[in-house]
């Protein structure tokens, strides 16, 4: 029982920190899950776009934006933010209870695996995929050892999960694979067969409520059609393979190789002791072909593979085993714990993340001026932050683009966006069809498009810059003014000031080097190099941005 609530600790120790999500989705879920309590209707177009306002999508996450704004409307975000922690370690702490006692390996195993929960720690709609895995999981696993009338849960869990996470596909799978194990198993025993027999009437009825969505079959089916449409690349759905194959840098990647390896290692095991079950080899293969599959995917090495692998090493009498590997494992968690805990972790890793349960909401200081200045329209933004702009500004702003790319036809990425920002002449004839206003962008975009495109409209003449901080830029044309009739203030890259900015956090002076640098305005990238290293003399990206913009201010 200590291992076991030790591991939970583990997970809590790096749970326990700041939530991105209003950088992602959760502004336009919670606007969502507002429209759907006032209207009692569930969107299924693309209403927050002025550029396709009428284009259908799918709505997988309904549920969720109707519970998260509930939330927000009754006991508040925060109090929000702590359920998502309790869902958390609730999910893993099912997980735990089906692994039996004395299993010598749970400690260094768990370790192992438990990282890659790391992946996914924000308010999204797959936190319910976790707790809806974790339950589906302990309930057949309890249902195998003796009847429960927990078995009846499961469509009910099926019929909630439909409507609040696309990934509901995978107690679908989970219950045909104890359908498999089952089957596999001599039937003219009694009771395993009239447990087969009530299991595959719970597994019929589970498909049947699945249908019960705002799309119906189009939304059962959606898990192996919704990416049809993509035309544009997002990091969550790709492989570490491709992703390491462009240099993208990820600390949980070794964590899902070892945990491959040790799945590779357990099945072997199983097999020379011969003891290998069915079920645990499609668990175990199940959770490991999801987190090779996508980014996205990579807790499900805990919430599917990690009892089935235990199970497969067995439990040896020797206790010198369990004494050897606690000896070792124990003050790993520890120390790993302790610094997630004082945040030296996220401050050596050049991570945003702080120790503390809060919300961070990059654009909140952006959008305020927009607000404030009531910024004409229409409105020229990237991928990232238009989700954001969603939550703050409609229906008043719409956006060119938000963080869905199945909602926007494909054609609309590859023949539009990208061009447009990958090519200044591309963007002036977009700019002559649709006559923007204002630009709203995060400069944090790190696609090349992204960069080559902030790099060439902040010397434009046409645009003048009017607001930047460590996230945002905003740029209007020459001839906008203010709401108040004062022309804005234009603002000179080449001459910022680190002075006039008050930010807590060295990343943030340093995200406005990087910025500064990538746009040729060396001098000044180097005084907030310069700043952020006063706040913190170590940091690795610090150092390597003073050291770059020093060598090129030479160069040039």
């Amino acid at each position: 029982m200590w291992a076991k609530i030790l591991l939970l600790f583990f997970v809590f120790s790096f749970l326990f920190r700041t939530d991105h999500s209003f950088d992602q989705d959760l502004g336009r879920h919670l606007k969502l899950g507002e429209i759907i309590w006032q209207t009692k209707n569930v969107p299924l177009t693309n209403l927050f776009s002025y550029t396709y306002p009428d284009f259908p999508f799918i709505n997988s996450h309904w549920f969720f934006e109707l519970l998260v704004y509930l939330g927000q409307q009754t006991i508040g975000l925060q109090a929000v933010l702590v359920l998502k922690v309790v869902i958390f370690l609730l999910s893993v702490w099912l997980v735990l209870k089906t692994i039996p006692k004395n299993q010598y390996l749970l400690l260094p195993v768990g370790f192992i695996f438990l990282h890659t929960l790391r992946e996914r720690p924000d308010l999204r709609p797959e936190i319910f995929s976790f707790l809806f895995t974790a339950s589906t999981y302990f309930i057949l696993e309890k249902y195998l050892k003796s009847p429960t009338k927990l078995l009846y849960l499961l469509p009910i869990i099926q019929l909630v999960w439909i409507n609040t996470h696309i990934y509901f596909f995978v107690g679908l799978s989970l219950q045909a694979i104890f359908l498999i194990h089952l089957a596999s198993q001599n039937l003219r025993l009694h009771p395993k067969g009239v447990k087969l027999k009530l299991l595959v009437f719970i597994f019929g009825l589970s498909v049947v409520v699945s249908l019960a969505n705002p799309s119906g079959l189009a939304g059962f089916l959606n898990p192996f059609t919704f990416n049809q449409n993509y035309g544009y690349t997002i990091v969550e759905n790709q492989t570490m393979f491709l992703l390491e194959s462009i240099n993208f840098r990820n600390p949980n990647f070794l964590f899902v190789k070892l945990a491959a390896a040790t799945i590779l290692l357990s099945t072997a095991v199983a097999l020379f002791k011969k003891r290998l079950l069915i079920k645990n080899l499609l668990l175990a293969g199940f959770g490991l072909t999801l987190a090779l599959a996508n980014v996205r995917s990579f807790p499900y090495l805990v919430f599917i593979s990690l009892p089935a692998i235990l199970e497969n090493f067995g439990i040896p009498k020797p206790v010198l085993f369990r004494k050897l590997f606690t000896i070792i494992t124990v003050p790993l968690l520890l120390l790993e714990s302790y610094f997630y805990l004082n945040g030296d972790y996220y401050k050596y890793t050049s991570s945003d993340d702080r120790p503390k349960l809060e919300f961070k909401e990059s654009g909140r200081n952006a959008l305020d001026f927009v607000l404030k200045n009531n910024l004409p329209q229409p409105v020229f933004n990237n991928f990232d932050i238009g989700s954001y702009i969603t939550y703050r500004g409609w229906p008043k702003y719409r956006v060119f683009v938000d963080g869905r790319p199945g909602e926007y036809p494909k054609e609309f990425f590859q023949n539009v966006y990208i061009p447009a920002q990958s090519d200044p002449q591309k963007f002036k004839e977009l700019d002559q069809k649709i006559g923007f206003k204002t630009i709203v962008f995060s400069h944090t975009d790190q696609t090349p498009w992204g960069k080559a495109f902030l790099t060439s409209v902040v010397k434009d003449p046409d645009w003048r810059i009017v607001y930047v901080d460590d996230f945002m830029i905003i740029l209007v044309k020459n001839n906008v003014v203010a709401s108040q009739g004062v022309p804005l203030e234009p603002i000179d890259l080449s001459k910022l000031d680190p002075g006039r900015y008050r930010f807590d956090s060295h990343l943030s002076y340093l995200r406005l080097s990087l910025f500064l640098s990538q746009t040729g305005n060396l001098e000044s990238a180097q005084e907030f190099a310069k700043r952020g290293l006063a706040i913190f003399p170590a940091s690795p990206l610090g150092n390597a941005l003073f050291g770059i913009s020093t060598s090129n201010k030479f160069f040039w």
